[in-house]
Parts: C-alpha cells; sequence; structure tokens
C-alpha cells in the first residue's frame, strides 16, 4: 500500500502508568508505543526480547504477537488502522483466541512487520498533542489526529527504508545544488563530495524521487530560471549563464521540455504581473 492510499484511523490513544505484565496477545488493528519514562520488556513474535527505555518506539501490525512486561513504565500507545474503514475500539486478545480471518488479506506494506527505533524522542511533542487532542474530543479531532498521524507514518516509512538516502544527506545535497548551481556539476564529482558512489546516489535518487542525479541537478537549475524569468529583468542569456547552462539552444529546449513554452515566450506570458 502505498502513502497516497493511506487513510489512518485513530481508534485509541492512551497514557499507561502502571506495572505491566501482559500475557501473549494479539491486535486487530496496528499498535504504536513510545516510551515516555521508566522501561518495559516487550516480546514480539519472531524478535529478540527487547528492554524499551525512554524515547524508544515500536510498531505492532495486526496478528503479531506481543508481550509487555515491567514494574514501571510511563507508555504513550495509539491504536489505528490505515484503512479508514472502522474506528471503534477493538481489544487485543489472548494470542491463541486470535481470528486472523477478521483481519483479511488487506495489504499492510510498508508496516507488514515489527518497527523498532531506538530514539524518537523528536516525536515527543507531537504524540503528547494526540494525547491531548483525543481527550478534548472537541470538532474534527479524528480527522487531525488522522492527518497527524498520517504525516508521521510517512516519516517513519522514510527512516525505517533501508534503501533510501537519509534524509539529511539529500538535505545537503540540495544544498550544494543550489550554492553550486552556476557551476558545471558532474555526477562524479556530487559523489566524491558527499563520499558515494555517484551510481548509487544516483540510483537512490531515482527510486525515491523518480529523477537520476542529472536530472536532479537540471531540474533545480530549471526551478531558478524559471524564477528569474519571473521575477528578474535579467536577459534569457544571463540567465542561462547564471543558472549554469552553457549552450542556450540546450537551456531553451529543456525548459521546453519542463514548462511547455520557450522562455521567452514564458517570460511574455508574465510580463504585465503586477507584484
Amino acid at each position: 500500500m502505498t502513502e497516497n492510499a493511506w487513510n489512518p484511523v485513530v481508534k485509541n490513544v492512551a497514557i499507561f502508568e502502571k506495572p505491566l505484565n501482559t500475557k501473549p496477545v494479539r491486535a486487530y488493528d496496528f499498535r504504536l508505543f513510545f516510551i515516555l519514562s521508566g522501561g518495559v520488556a516487550l516480546e514480539a513474535e519472531g524478535e529478540k526480547k527487547l528492554k524499551l527505555s525512554p524515547g524508544n518506539f515500536c510498531l505492532i501490525p495486526p496478528g503479531l504477537s506481543y508481550r509487555l512486561k515491567g514494574e514501571y513504565c510511563k507508555l504513550f500507545t495509539v491504536a489505528f488502522d490505515l484503512s479508514g474503514e472502522n474506528a471503534e475500539p477493538i481489544p487485543a486478545v489472548p494470542a491463541d483466541e486470535f481470528d486472523a480471518e477478521k483481519i483479511g488479506t488487506a495489504d499492510l506494506s510498508p508496516f507488514d512487520h515489527f518497527v523498532f527505533v531506538e530514539d524518537m524522542n523528536a516525536e515527543r511533542d507531537g504524540f503528547l498533542e494526540m494525547h491531548k487532542i483525543f481527550l478534548s474530543a472537541a470538532g474534527k479531532y479524528r480527522a487531525r489526529l488522522s492527518a497527524m498521524l498520517k504525516l508521521f507514518l510517512i516519516h517513519l516509512a522514510e527512516m525505517t527504508d533501508e534503501d533510501a538516502l537519509p534524509p539529511r544527506l539529500v538535505e545537503a545535497l540540495d544544498a550544494y545544488i543550489r550554492e553550486n548551481a552556476a557551476d558545471d556539476l558532474t555526477n562524479t564529482e556530487v559523489g566524491a563530495i558527499f563520499g558515494y558512489h555517484p551510481f548509487y546516489i544516483s540510483q537512490m535518487l531515482k527510486k525515491k524521487m523518480g529523477i537520476t542525479l542529472k536530472q536532479y541537478i537540471i531540474a533545480y537549475k530549471l526551478r531558478t530560471a524559471h524564477d528569474m524569468l519571473h521575477y528578474t529583468k535579467k536577459t534569457t542569456a544571463e540567465i542561462a549563464e547564471e543558472t549554469g547552462f552553457t549552450d542556450a539552444s540546450y537551456f531553451t529546449k529543456s525548459f521546453k521540455a519542463t514548462y511547455g513554452m520557450t522562455p521567452k515566450e514564458y517570460r511574455n506570458t508574465v510580463a504585465d504581473e503586477t507584484p
């Protein structure tokens, strides 16, 4: 299931602050756990026993057996599903009483397996805000919770995608291209700067954004040229040079392929606009 199809429904948001000693259970929906303080032992089916401490986060998909045990733990938890079909909470049941047919064959990817993140403290305030909103039950609170949860799940999917470029690398790459857009940047040069093989960076960008490294560089240059045509009085030749297009005809051809008109035609369409 892609993020475009996600329609998360938050069924319950709670903070537990008491001893936990559950028997193995399975849930019919997703369970999100974040440790606020204290600690708890987690046994999840197919995983090594984990000792969860403050800042730790885990996500348990429907049907996976798990058990929580600890003397003291302040635990934030959310029960939700991705289908958007039923907002009614369904309690977890003893593992041996679980009816797998009730969850059907829905596509749960990329969260069809146990997810553990060691440090999720950056999301702490957001989790606590979700709890406040759920308790208030004011206005369109479920829609707000759904939107907040979807943003978090997108972030989580990016964090846990082993094949994706690290978000900080993408940010640094974008900043480097902005600062050096006028230069004749090459895949080899960019790869050397960031310590990755240029083919790897290009392939990961292709997978994540649908474009290669070369296309990523050209797209940024064209966006810059587009804004300069709109908001400055510089000539087309000056703009082409400043954005790193040494060949004027290639600049015109690339701009038209992206925006459906030549740089001159585009400038004419915005010439009479007032700021």
